[in-house]
């Protein structure tokens, strides 16, 4: 072999070895287990923690092992340095690790469902089914790259006041807005501005596409119109590539569908398991 070309194999090993060296294990992420029969792992939304499922797991604890999981960087749970929505995915990954594939449904809440489907997508042999709440694979208008660091630039600057207007928007009355702001405000300001710069990129439509795994998508009135049919819905949240799709529309509920409506969510939930697994037994 040629002194270059042994030259050339030896920088390429050594660079691939700094770079595995270089990349982070996941973090371990904080979780709360209640129940025994089928698991149940919850994953909540943005500025949120895992107790804010309780209403549902509540319902579902008398037949069900329910997990209930921290996001990076929420409640007890600490963010990876180099944050990236896939870093979420990695760290959720080792949760779904320790429970029993053949019989766990997973379950995300906006960014959480996001979180939920990039983790089914890449490792579908860990569930039986993923089931997102009000989460959009997509952005429906996406900011164009131009106007990016201009938003960003606004983020840094007003912060307090973007996340004001940003999580009350999400409250489905002048109470609930209240207290979804005031949780989301106790984010580390560093770590929301993470979440959001990944969310300004965010398009999950191929891991959508690349599902091995029954999808539900579970929707509330403040952003599934009543007269907008599913259709319409997949296409502009980037669902309508998913190989195997129901779908569940809940009345008389805003953004966090869970929190208004648990019993009917935990309805869904519950059924979307019987149905999967029961096909998988058959």
């Amino acid at each position: 072999m040629s002194s270059a070309r042994t030259t050339v194999i030896a920088a390429a090993t050594a660079s691939l070895m700094a770079g595995m060296a270089l990349a982070a294990p996941p973090v371990a992420l904080k979780t709360t287990d209640l129940g025994q029969g089928p698991t149940i792992v919850l994953v909540h939304e943005l500025g949120a923690g895992r107790m804010s499922w309780m209403p549902v797991a509540r319902r579902l604890i008398a037949r069900h092992h329910v997990v209930m999981v921290d996001l990076p960087g929420h409640g007890e749970s600490p963010m990876p340095e180099g944050f990236t929505l896939q870093a979420a995915a990695d760290a959720l990954d080792l949760v779904m690790a320790r429970q029993k594939p053949d019989s766990t449904i997973l379950v995300g809440h906006g960014v959480g469902g996001v979180v939920a489907l990039l983790e089914a997508s890449g490792h579908p042999e860990r569930m039986k089914g993923v089931i997102v709440v009000a989460a959009a694979a997509k952005s429906p208008m996406p900011i164009p790259d131009q106007q990016r660091q201009t938003f960003l630039q606004y983020i840094e600057e007003h912060y307090d006041d973007f996340v004001k207007m940003m999580f009350t928007r999400q409250g489905r009355d002048s109470a609930q807005a209240v207290a979804v702001h005031a949780q989301a405000a106790q984010l580390a300001p560093a770590t929301m501005k993470a979440y959001l710069r990944e969310l300004l990129v965010l398009d999950a439509s191929g891991a959508v596409k690349n599902l091995k795994v029954p999808l539900l998508y579970i929707g509330g009135e403040s952003n599934w119109p009543a007269d907008q049919s599913w259709p319409e819905m997949a296409k502009k949240f980037g669902y309508d590539g998913a190989p195997s799709a129901s779908w569940r529309r809940i009345g008389a509920s805003g953004h966090y569908v869970a929190q208004d409506q648990p019993d009917s969510v935990a309805t869904a939930i519950a059924d979307f398991e019987a149905r999967t697994l029961g096909a998988t037994r058959k």
